[in-house]
């Protein structure tokens, strides 16, 4: 039951160009708001809902510091200077979430039905009244809003006004079970950059999951590489608490006979046991989890795994991310009921006299118009530096947030929200073919430089901001990323800690995004010249694209090699060294001037012969020092027009262990 005055919420009395409610205003009063109270004991859930909403995101002592953003000379205006606790709920307006369609958005001037489909939230304003807005003073009141998401039934009508559809209370509902299985069928039929041919092989090892029934437990099955399709988990394996029950987490050497007999269901992590449960609800047999199907005390076969890992998330059928779960006990499946009542209301369909659908209103604390980035990109999940890889590498993943599903190939994405399909705006093309990848991502050389390998180094870039458990991972975690470049890009090139070779010099110019919090790992991952060697978020300088403007390089490479391990060049570095003729210089002193030191990126003069010569960044603040620092110059921006002035840039250089410096000595990068 709705009163007279929540009967004006309807998506088709909104204005035509900017959304917003016609006739929709409240007038309550703090701190108890009767008349909405009184509304909502006549039976009126909206009003109910309302006043629900106010008392638990603002107080009266909240509204009133209004009253102290106002100049003096406007509160002497005021028949009382003190507010009363009258306030004014207004300006209802119904807006789209921007990452449905936004790409569609843009195009599309006026709210019309066109629209329509977009309505995913409804905001209302309130401010004390009566109004203090005399021009002068005015406070922010559009900072003071209510929110209400806004969804329809599991499967609306296409002339409805909401699509948008509420979530299932349970995770495999057979609503979302159904929806899963049509983004499945559409993808593996019909997507031509997501499609497998045929099944790929197994790894080496998959976790049988047994008949749908659960009436056999699941099983470690070694396959040697016979074609079928499976599924990969990408999930947090976090720290448990010592007040925790211990469960069989990972495959070792004294387990693994009895992980081939059988794993009791129950005695697994909450996130492998719901991996499994969704495994066979699809009718699938097959799954591989990394702490299940490697054996981790083994270092010879973790190393040969590790390398394959890339190749197993790409020939996967779907791998499902439990993007919600910050550690491997916590599960994936559970939802908690939503804390906020939801309410109904009917909308008339348009065009029709006596048709309805039901739209659902729920109170949103946090309303936010980026769901998707608030539930993946925000995630402890997003933040790992092996999920990184996993995201970009599989053909189609599935994506187990706290309350809804949503879903990513290289097509499309799409949610358990039944938001419009759109172009995938995650994944990479390149990933796809290498037909497509040298057509699309490859760029003409307009200003002497290679695009492609600026692709890998927006890819380090990203990688670099994430945590590792093991430090050592640095290399292995991003191998599958590695091997489908070198792969698409770049097969007769080599692959030398984290850079290629025939960009090595580029490869050679990253910085520490910021050298105050950059630090050195606890164990040797890469050598000093690699962007590997230092923990922390790095990049590389932009370069221009104009046509006038080229790059030419002042050094040539000599040398350059790592040791390795079973991994292989994409596995973890064990040492490395790179040797390049040159022109070096070394400094007399390094100076930081203060006026610079919180605002410019290369904020050390550098002085040779009692002059500045240039600038320089040093990769970590803490390793700064003064004297016995050499440059070595790398690259020459030119051709030194006054738009594009003649630009050097090089390392900073430090002796190693205090060595004297000759001919081809060593010497180690410090910026």
């Amino acid at each position: 039951m709705l009163c007279l005055q929540c009967k004006a919420i309807d998506p088709h009395n909104a204005d035509s160009t900017s959304a917003s409610l016609k006739d929709a205003k409240w007038f309550a009063q703090y701190p108890d708001f009767p008349a909405l109270k009184a509304s909502a004991l006549n039976g009126c859930e909206f009003c109910g809902q309302l006043r629900h909403a106010m008392l638990h995101k603002y107080s009266d002592t909240e509204i009133a510091k209004f009253e102290h953003n106002f100049d003096e000379s406007v509160q002497s205006t005021w028949s009382s200077t003190k507010w009363n606790g009258d306030v004014e709920i207004y300006s209802g307006r119904f807006v789209g979430k921007v990452n449905s369609t936004y790409r569609d958005h843009a195009q599309k001037q006026t709210f019309d039905d066109s629209l329509l489909p977009d309505m995913q939230l409804l905001y209302f304003t309130f401010r004390p009244y009566p109004p203090r807005q005399l021009n002068q003073g005015i406070p922010n009141y559009h900072n003071w809003q209510i929110c209400f998401d806004l969804y329809t039934k599991p499967y609306p009508t296409s002339s409805g006004p909401v699509r948008r559809r509420l979530p299932s209370a349970e995770t495999l509902s057979s609503t979302n079970v159904k929806a899963i299985v049509a983004w499945l069928d559409v993808c593996s039929k019909k997507h031509t950059g997501c499609r497998q041919e045929t099944p790929g092989p197994l790894p080496t090892r998959v976790i049988d999951v047994g008949p749908a029934d659960g009436s056999q437990h699941p099983k470690l099955y070694v396959a040697a590489g016979q074609p079928s399709p499976y599924v990969a988990l990408s999930h947090c394996w976090g720290k448990p608490t010592k007040t925790q029950v211990p469960r069989i987490a990972r495959t070792l050497s004294g387990n693994l006979k009895d992980m081939v007999s059988a794993i009791p269901l129950e005695s697994l992590p909450q996130n492998f046991q719901d991996a499994i449960v969704t495994v066979r609800v699809f009718g699938l047999r097959y799954l591989w989890i990394d702490a299940l199907c490697i054996v981790q005390d083994s270092r010879k076969d973790w190393q040969m795994e590790a390398a394959r890992m890339g190749e197993y998330y790409r020939s996967a059928y779907l791998t499902l991310a439990a993007t919600s779960a910050k550690a491997s006990i916590d599960g994936f499946l559970a939802r908690s009921p939503w804390p906020w009542p939801t309410i109904s209301m009917p909308c008339p369909v348009q065009g029709s006299s006596t048709s309805h659908e039901e739209i659902h209103f729920r109170y949103q604390p946090e309303p936010s118009e980026y769901s998707r980035i608030d539930a993946i990109d925000k995630s402890v999940w997003n933040t790992r530096a092996w999920t990184y890889q996993e995201r970009l590498l599989s053909n189609r993943i599935l994506h187990f947030a706290s309350d809804r599903l949503f879903w990513e190939c290289r097509t499309m994405e799409g949610s358990e929200e039944n938001e419009p399909p759109r172009e995938s705006a995650y994944h990479t093309p390149w990933m796809a073919t290498k037909v497509e990848a040298r057509h699309s991502l490859v760029y003409p050389d307009e200003a002497g430089f290679d695009n492609r390998y600026e692709r890998w180094y927006r890819l380090v870039s990203r990688y670099s901001q994430r945590e590792l458990s093991y430090e050592s991972d640095v290399f292995p975690a991003l191998s599958g990323l590695a091997d489908a470049f070198h792969k698409v890009y770049t097969d007769q090139d080599r692959y030398i800690a984290g850079l290629w070779q025939a960009d090595i010099f580029r490869g050679l110019l990253w910085m520490t995004k910021d050298s105050s919090e950059a630090t050195r790992p606890s164990v040797y991952r890469a050598p000093a010249w690699s962007w590997a060697s230092v923990k922390g978020e790095v990049e590389w300088p932009s370069r221009t694209t104009a046509r006038h403007c080229h790059y030419n390089y002042a050094v040539q490479l000599l040398e350059a090699q790592t040791d390795t391990g079973p991994g292989g060049a994409l596995g973890a570095v064990t040492g490395g060294m790179i040797k390049l003729l040159g022109k070096y210089q070394r400094l007399d002193k390094v100076l930081r001037p203060p006026i610079w030191e919180a605002v410019v990126r290369f904020r050390f003069d550098l002085v040779s012969a009692d002059e500045v010569i240039g600038s320089g960044a040093f990769d970590i603040d803490s390793e700064i020092q003064a004297d016995a620092i050499w440059i070595l110059q790398i690259e020459v921006q030119g051709p030194g027009d006054s738009s594009f002035p003649y630009h050097p840039s090089g390392l900073l250089l430090k002796q190693v262990d205090g060595a004297e410096l000759r001919f081809a000595g060593r010497l180690l990068r410090a910026g």
